[in-house]
């Protein structure tokens, strides 16, 4: 049986400029198998960066996960990029040349 676990990594916090950052991560572990032989898959990624100023405000700058938005641009990429040569050969087919 499969165990879920979520929770927030941190790391940090440290001193530039006069600022505090802290990096914070979201972190989900599967666990498979309950004895020694499981299966531990973890996954990490980063939720957001605090940063507090010299004044002592803190600002929170969430980070968007972008990875499926940037699968998706490389699959239409590469389906496009098939199309296209596809297009380029059978154009030069018609003219009875070789593409190469």
């Amino acid at each position: 049986m499969a165990v879920l676990h979520r929770g927030e990594t941190t790391i940090g916090p440290v001193a530039f400029g006069g600022r505090t950052i802290t990096l914070v991560a979201r972190t989900t572990a599967i666990q498979v198998g309950g004895d020694a032989r499981g299966a531990l898959h973890v996954r990490s990624r980063p939720a957001l960066v605090e940063v507090l100023d010299e004044q002592g405000r803190r600002h929170v700058v969430h980070i968007r996960n972008v990875e499926h938005a940037l699968i998706a641009a490389i699959a239409i990429g590469g389906v496009a990029g098939t199309y296209a040569l596809r297009a380029i050969r059978e154009s030069f087919m018609r003219r009875g040349r070789s593409p190469g």
